[in-house]
């Protein structure tokens, strides 16, 4: 191969994967628009970066970004990482709550979870790093699809939302509407929907007026239950502030 071909297929696909923003999916006729590249020639990027785990090809026939990259290089969404940026809010959250603390990015048509802090209790929410959950049954997911485009809420709501717990929302006019009422209350509660048991609250985390991913709180609910869900979400808000001023100002 030419050294100026590999160039450019390099150059081209870095251009393919800097379409990709808030979850949205992108079929290879919208992103040879987008970038001017013949469509033949991002087909074949696009191959290549499924074949390397980098993108994934929904139901929709659409392409969205997976976590490979921050597996890659731990800085898919943020330099210095992202990781690194957020895990002493996530230690000061459980330290205040006693709980569990994740920050979450959209992974597809599901939610990854990229930091976490264990609650030093023994009986708590058993999840890791890499670990992605469904996006209607997790505090987490729905916030992030509340802040998703309508285009992308559509596509998951067409799919067949599985039911985990009897208390899971698998309605889509149901889970349209608590898109609504999270978008509108701007925190998200997984009240056993994920799991029997299982009570987590989660709230934005903003970058330049976007909603890059989701902070959250989860644990027992009957040990949830001695703190009210204002007390909970006042919490998150200040580590979620807190988190956006370090990423924005380098501000602690």
């Amino acid at each position: 191969m030419p050294v100026t071909e590999g160039v450019n297929s390099v150059v081209h696909a870095i251009r393919i994967l800097e379409q990709f923003k808030n979850g949205a999916g992108l079929s290879a006729g919208e992103i040879s628009k987008l970038t001017g590249i013949p469509r033949a020639t991002v087909y074949r990027l696009l191959k290549t970066l499924s074949l390397q785990q980098i993108v994934r090809q929904g139901d929709d026939k659409k392409y969205r970004l997976t976590l490979r990259l921050m597996e890659l290089g731990n800085a898919a969404l943020a330099i210095p990482s992202l990781q690194q940026t957020v895990y002493p809010f996530l230690v000061s959250l459980s330290d205040i709550t006693g709980e569990t603390g994740h920050f979450s990015v959209l992974d597809g048509y599901h939610v990854g979870y990229i930091a976490k802090k264990e609650s030093p209790h023994p009986f708590r929410m058993l999840s890791y790093i890499g670990w992605r959950g469904p996006l209607h049954a997790t505090a987490a997911g729905k916030m992030l699809l509340s802040y998703s485009n309508s285009d992308f809420i559509d596509s998951v709501l067409d799919q067949k939302l599985h039911q985990y717990t009897s208390h899971t929302i698998t309605d889509p006019d149901r889970l349209r509407q608590e898109i609504e009422n999270i978008r509108s209350s701007k925190y998200a509660i997984d009240d056993e929907e994920l799991s029997e048991g299982l009570l987590c609250f989660s709230v934005p985390v903003f970058f330049e007026e976007k909603a890059i991913g989701s902070l959250s709180v989860s644990g027992p609910k009957q040990r949830l239950l001695q703190k009210t869900t204002d007390e909970f979400i006042e919490i998150l808000n200040q580590k979620s502030e807190g988190i956006t001023k370090k990423l924005m100002y380098g501000i602690k």
